[in-house]
C-alpha cells in the first residue's frame, strides 16, 4: 500500500469545505424543521455544530466523531447487523448476562438498550434490531439526504467528485499499487477513480462526504475486495497517513514443493512464490498490515505478477550494479543520477515520494533491493 502525498492539504480542505458546507448545513436545518423526534433533533444539532469536522476532519477526529455518535445518538442498521454477527457464540448460561453487558459496552450499545436486553440471547437480538425501527426510524434516509454522496459524484457544476480527485492527483490505486486510476473529463468522454470510503458509508453514513474518508482507488479494491469491511473496528493501513514502507516487503522464495527449482533465481522459471514479509516493530502496525493484505488479497493478487518478477530478475542480472554505473558515467547529459538510470531501465520510480505514480512500484523497488541493486 502506498501513501497519498498531498502537495497542499490546506488548500484542498478549504475547497472541499467551501464547496459542500452550505448544502450540508441547509439540509440539516431543513430536516430539523420538519421533525418532532427528540432523538433526531438532538442528533441533527450535533451534526450542524460539527460540520467542519465531518467534512474535513483527519482520521483521529473522524474516529472521535464515530465513537461519540455511536455512544450518544445513532448506530447504523448495517453496523448493528455486524455487531450481532460478531457476537461470540456458545456462552454458558450463567455467564451470558455479564458477557452481553460487557459486549454492549464494547460496541457502544449499552447507552441504547433497556436493562432486560441482557437476560437472553433472543432478547438481546430483538432489542438491537428494534433500535432501527423504534428509536432511530428513518435516520438512514435523513443522513443519506444530508450527506448526499450520490449527488456529489454526479454533479456537473460546483465542487464535485471530479474536482476532488483532480486536486488529489492520485495516479495509481494506493491500496494495491497495481492499477492506474486516471481522470479524464472532456466533451465526449470522462472517467475518474472510484472513491472508496475508508470508513464504509453503509456503516457510517454521516462520513459519506468526509474528505479524508474518501480514497481514490480501483474498482477491484473498492468493490470486489473491500466492500463494507469495517476499518473502524479492525484498522488497516490508512493511505493519507501511512504506507507499507520498509515494514512490509515483497520477497521471492521457492514454492513449498520438492525439488526446488533453482532456475527461478535466473528468472527463467515460474516455480516460485511472492511473499509479503511483515516486519513492523509494533503489534498495532503489524495488525494493520495483516488486515490490509487480507482485505485486498495482496498475497494472492501479487502472485499473479510472476511474469513481472521474472523480468525484474533477468533485468537485474543483465543490468547489474556495474552496468548501471557504466551507463550513468557514459551518458552524463542524459542521466542526472544513478536513480535516473534505474528508472529508465525498470520503467518505474525508486523514491517513496513518487511510488504512487506508476503501478507495481513497491514490488519493483523491493525485488531490485532483493537483487542487490538498491541500498537496504
Amino acid at each position: 500500500m502506498i501513501r497519498i502525498n498531498l502537495t497542499d492539504k490546506s488548500e484542498i480542505k478549504t475547497k472541499h469545505f467551501n464547496g459542500l458546507q452550505s448544502f450540508v448545513k441547509n439540509q440539516i436545518i431543513s430536516k430539523r424543521s420538519v421533525t418532532t423526534d427528540p432523538n433526531l433533533i438532538e442528533f441533527l444539532d450535533f451534526l450542524v455544530s460539527n460540520v467542519e469536522t465531518l467534512l474535513c476532519g483527519n482520521k483521529s477526529e473522524l474516529q472521535r466523531i464515530i465513537h461519540f455518535i455511536e455512544s450518544n445518538y445513532f448506530i447504523s442498521k448495517s453496523k448493528l447487523s455486524k455487531i450481532l454477527g460478531n457476537r461470540k457464540r456458545g456462552i454458558k448460561v450463567r455467564e451470558l448476562n455479564s458477557y452481553l453487558i460487557n459486549y454492549a459496552k464494547e460496541t457502544q450499545l449499552v447507552n441504547h438498550l433497556p436493562s432486560n436486553a441482557y437476560l437472553k440471547v433472543r432478547n438481546f437480538k430483538k432489542e438491537v434490531n428494534d433500535l432501527s425501527i423504534y428509536k432511530w426510524p428513518g435516520f438512514e434516509k435523513v443522513l443519506e439526504d444530508i450527506f448526499d454522496y450520490k449527488g456529489f459524484t454526479q454533479k456537473t457544476k460546483g465542487w464535485s467528485a471530479y474536482d476532488l480527485v483532480s486536486e488529489l492527483d492520485v495516479s495509481v490505486c494506493p491500496y494495491c499499487n497495481r492499477s492506474f486510476v486516471s481522470i479524464l473529463k472532456s466533451e465526449n468522454k470522462k472517467t475518474r477513480p472510484v472513491l472508496d470510503h475508508y470508513y464504509a458509508k453503509s456503516l457510517y453514513p454521516y462520513l459519506a462526504l468526509s474528505l479524508f474518508n474518501l480514497i481514490p482507488s480501483c474498482y477491484v479494491c473498492n468493490s470486489s475486495f473491500k466492500g463494507d469491511t469495517d476499518f473502524y473496528s479492525q484498522e488497516a493501513i490508512y493511505p493519507y497517513e501511512e504506507e507499507f514502507s520498509d515494514f512490509a516487503i515483497f520477497k521471492t522464495d521457492f514454492n513449498e514443493t520438492e525439488p526446488f527449482d533453482y532456475r527461478y533465481l535466473l528468472g527463467i522459471s515460474k516455480e516460485f512464490q511472492i511473499s509479503i514479509i511483515n516486519s513492523a516493530p509494533d503489534k498495532e502496525t503489524r495488525n494493520k498490515i495483516n488486515n490490509s493484505v487480507e482485505t485486498f488479497a495482496l498475497d494472492a493478487i501479487y502472485n499473479k505478477h510472476q511474469d513481472v518478477v521474472r523480468d525484474l530478475i533477468r533485468n537485474a542480472i543483465v543490468n547489474n550494479t556495474s552496468r548501471i554505473n557504466e551507463i550513468y558515467n557514459s551518458f552524463p547529459d542524459i542521466f542526472n543520477s544513478r536513480e535516473d538510470v534505474m528508472q529508465s531501465l525498470y520503467l518505474n520510480y525508486f523514491d517513496k515520494q513518487n511510488a504512487g505514480r506508476r503501478p507495481l512500484s513497491k514490488l519493483t523497488q523491493d525485488i531490485c533491493r532483493e537483487m542487490g541493486l538498491l541500498n537496504t
